[in-house]
This record gives C-alpha cells, sequence and structure tokens, in this order.
C-alpha cells in the first residue's frame, strides 16, 4: 500500500521536506563501481586511477573516501558511477590491471564491487534539492515529496515493489558460492533482490551550534547504528555495512560521510528503522536538530537503494581479510 498524508500512522511527523530524482532511458541502469586498496597502501591504486577513472574516458562521476574495517585495517576506496551503456567499454578498456596477477604479491589487498542498478528497482532521496552520489547522473529532481519520514518508505519509492516480490530466498547465514576463486582472487555475484544503500551525510555548511550539535550529538549515534548492523549481520540480516569518511584527491578528509551497506533485502534495512534502538537513537535526534534549526538547517542528508536484479554485478576480492563484503559469506 501507498502511504500518504490521510493514511500515515497516527503520530507520525515528516522530519523535512525531501526530493528525488527521475531519470531517462530506464533501459539503461546507473553502475556504481567501488574500487579500493585494503592495508593502507594506495599507490599502485592511485596509478591505476589516475589513468582510468581521471583520464579521457572517465566515468560520470568519482569520488573518494576512507574506512577502518571490521579487523582493524584501512580502506581507501575509489567510488565511480557510469550508465551501463558506458561501463562495458570503459572496463574493456581498463580491466587488466585488476587481471594483473602483479595485484596478488603487492603491500596492498585490493576489492571492487560492481553494481548495476536497475531504475525501476533504484530509488533516491534528498533533505535538500542538492544532488550527491548517483543522482548527479539524473534528469530531473522532483519534490517535495510525501513519501518520506516513515518505515517503508523507501520501498513505497522503489518502482517494483507494487508488482514484484523483493523478498530475499537466500538466508543470512547461508553461504555464497563464489562464480571462481583462484589463488587470493574471489569473485562473487551478488544473490537476487540484494539490497544496497549508500546514505549520506555533509556538514560542510553548518557552523557554530548546528556544527556542533551534529558532531556531538547526531554524528555518534549514526555511529553507533552503522557498527550495529556491521557486527550484527545474524540479528539485522545485513550482509556488510561500511562507515564511509569522504575524501578530497590527496585522501584528505572532508567534512562528509556515507554508510554503505548492503543487506538480505530491502526488508532487513526496512525492519531496523522501524524499530531498532540505533536507528530511533538517529531519528528522534535529527528530530531535535530539525526542531531546533528549523528552515535554516545546513546539514544535507540524502541516500541511494536498490533492490538488486543480480545481473551484471560482481565483487572481486584479492587478498583481502575474511570480513571484507561479502567475502565473509563464501
Amino acid at each position: 500500500m501507498k502511504m500518504n498524508r490521510a493514511n500515515m500512522p497516527e503520530g507520525w511527523v515528516a522530519p523535512a521536506p525531501a526530493w528525488s530524482n527521475e531519470w531517462a532511458n530506464e533501459n539503461d541502469p546507473i553502475v556504481a563501481g567501488y574500487f579500493a586498496a585494503q592495508g593502507g597502501d594506495t599507490g599502485a591504486l592511485d596509478a591505476w586511477a589516475a589513468e582510468a577513472l581521471f583520464g579521457d574516458d572517465a566515468p560520470q562521476q568519482v569520488e573518494q573516501g576512507h574506512f577502518v574495517d571490521a579487523s582493524g585495517v584501512d580502506n581507501h576506496l575509489y567510488i565511480a558511477y557510469w550508465r551501463l551503456s558506458q561501463y562495458d567499454g570503459w572496463w574493456q578498456q581498463h580491466r587488466g590491471w585488476w587481471e594483473d596477477k602483479a595485484r596478488e604479491n603487492e603491500p596492498a589487498a585490493y576489492w571492487r564491487e560492481i553494481l548495476s542498478m536497475p531504475l525501476e528497482r533504484t530509488e533516491t532521496l534528498h533533505s535538500t534539492p542538492g544532488l550527491h552520489g548517483a543522482s548527479l547522473l539524473a534528469e530531473e529532481t522532483v519534490g517535495p515529496i510525501e513519501e518520506h519520514g516513515y518505515a517503508g518508505g523507501m520501498r513505497d519509492r522503489v518502482p517494483v515493489s507494487t508488482t514484484v516480490d523483493l523478498r530475499q530466498t537466500v538466508p543470512i547465514d547461508a553461504t555464497l558460492e563464489p562464480h571462481a576463486r583462484n589463488g587470493k582472487r574471489v569473485l562473487i555475484a551478488p544473490p537476487l533482490n540484494m539490497c544496497i544503500i549508500r546514505s549520506g551525510q555533509n556538514w560542510s555548511n553548518c557552523q557554530g551550534d548546528e556544527e556542533s550539535f551534529y558532531l556531538e550529538t547526531l554524528q555518534p549515534v549514526l555511529k553507533e547504528g552503522m557498527r550495529f548492523l556491521r557486527d550484527n549481520p545474524v540479528e539485522t540480516h545485513c550482509y556488510s555495512m561500511r562507515y564511509v569518511t569522504k575524501t578530497d584527491r590527496h585522501w584528505q578528509p572532508l567534512n562528509e560521510s556515507f554508510g554503505l551497506g548492503y543487506a538480505t533485502d530491502i526488508f532487513a534495512f526496512e525492519d531496523w528503522a522501524r524499530s531498532h534502538p540505533t536507528h530511533l537513537a538517529i531519528f528522534d535526534n535529527f528530530m531535535v536538530m530539525a526542531g531546533r534549526f528549523g528552515e535554516n538547517i545546513q546539514l544535507q542528508l540524502w541516500h541511494e537503494v536498490s533492490a538488486l536484479d543480480g545481473k551484471h554485478c560482481e565483487f572481486e576480492y584479492i587478498g583481502c581479510n575474511s570480513t571484507t563484503g561479502l567475502l565473509a559469506y563464501t
């Protein structure tokens, strides 16, 4: 059932206006690519990226970020976006570096996670009309919209949710069989309906009391929620959660972050959002912040969500530790 203001749960309050995106050519999915060095040595990956991600045939959008994983290891990653029709040719041009056996004997380990996000299975949401991530490839921003601020809102915004069952049939504790395993390399295809969320926070324009409130009150409970999802996969049905600090070209931190999470299906994130204390703490503290700073609030929040159809997706891990991404479930 689609939610609207007439049938919202009693006591529901929209936290703020929200905006979404519209896309042309829905038969040409968005591709998100995550390319990372694990272990602190980024030299070889940076050299590849200079040509592949910033060269003449660069992706439409490129970002960088850093996080420390559950094993306490540094991960530096590039995030890139294309349309699928553009990605295929790009990958044929630049795949050689990844396939070279030299990658298996370098100081760093490497991983890449390639996600084709069918537009009929994808939704975006922004607290301001400003765009982030995959939305920078959109043709139009629409809003304010009403389907937000309640558990199930993101599913309501996924176009096929009214006609397709997006539930996962593979339980979180089932073994994911690699498509290939060759020495230090493991190649995995994510299961049907696995849900990806990239949920971002940008406090670059926050000043004074607003910046202090975000950093001292809201950000700590946000980090706690991300840690809970990361560390409790059986309870949350969340395969992986990374809390990433965005960086500039030189890996220096920016006043932006995002959670990058994979769950068995969209319902896993929905259930956490509906009732778990870690998410309720995030929501409640944001409501306090929104009430205090009102229409002058400068914090920008956004996310992109996709229930994958299993096509054109590829996760590769080269010498990575066992807690990396989907590798833990092989």
